[in-house]
């Protein structure tokens, strides 16, 4: 779902993947299931997938370093994805019902709904990023844990999201491993000739790591559906993973 947003002033802090996280779940209306949402959602073994994700806002801005502010003109357009079509119904509805909202006690209008649903029959995708993908592991180091970000050129890299995209589906769909096989061969590197870009976000004051760029997938229709709707590897529902197919 592409929204677009107009607005007399928009004034962010940089780091603003919370406030867009809070404003999706304040649209769905209906108390329990964003409380679900937000609190659950969709369980596989012992991990929570809020299975949905949206872009940065993309629009006209400049940085200003001394407020440590990102501020917009004119419009912006915000993208919102989910494999959970109730998601997207109810902030859809909310969008529509009302046009106008508040982002941080300033005005924004609701100008244009887009809403696609794009199927994937193919084995072999080429994305663009629209927020960054971040993908990692978190390892006991003596007393405390550590956070350790994978690059597209490691190997984990791959091997991370795929599992990920499997631990999707199997919550949503709400079935056992044994009871669904998929194509072994999945792979997710940049595109030839790019380079993608590493971005570091804090969200609530934790630092995520992430990359931005171009990237070619091959595996399994079914898991780049996943991908494509719920966001590639971890960290969906606060902003990260959110692709385009070129």
């Amino acid at each position: 779902m592409n929204i677009q947003f107009s607005f007399d002033k928009l004034i962010l802090p940089i780091n603003y993947n919370h406030i867009i996280q809070a404003f999706i779940l304040q649209l769905i209306n209906d108390a329990e299931y964003r409380k679900f949402i937000h609190n659950q959602g969709y369980l596989y073994k012992k991990r929570s997938y809020k299975m949905f994700s949206f872009s940065r806002l993309n629009g006209e801005f400049k940085i200003n370093p001394h407020d440590k502010t990102i501020e917009f003109f004119e419009n912006v357009n915000l993208i919102v994805s989910s494999l959970d079509e109730n998601i997207i119904r109810y902030v859809a509805d909310s969008l529509l019902f009302k046009s106008e909202f508040e982002l941080i006690n300033q005005k924004i209008y609701v100008e244009k709904i887009e809403y696609k649903d794009e199927e994937i029959h193919n084995n072999h995708l080429q994305i663009k990023t629209l927020s960054p993908i971040t993908v990692y592991s978190t390892i006991q180091k003596d007393s405390s844990k550590k956070t350790i970000y994978y690059s597209p050129s490691e190997k984990e890299f791959s091997k991370l999201i795929i599992e990920n995209l499997k631990s999707k589906y199997l919550a949503f769909y709400k079935i056992d491993e044994e009871e669904v096989s998929f194509n072994e061969n999945f792979v997710i590197k940049e595109k030839n000739g790019s380079k993608s870009k590493l971005i570091i976000t804090y969200y609530k004051n934790f630092i995520i790591k992430g990359w931005h760029g171009l990237f070619e997938i091959k595996g399994d229709p079914r898991l780049l559906k996943i991908g494509y709707d719920a966001g590639f590897g971890a960290k969906n529902s606060q902003g990260f993973g959110l692709v385009e197919i070129l």
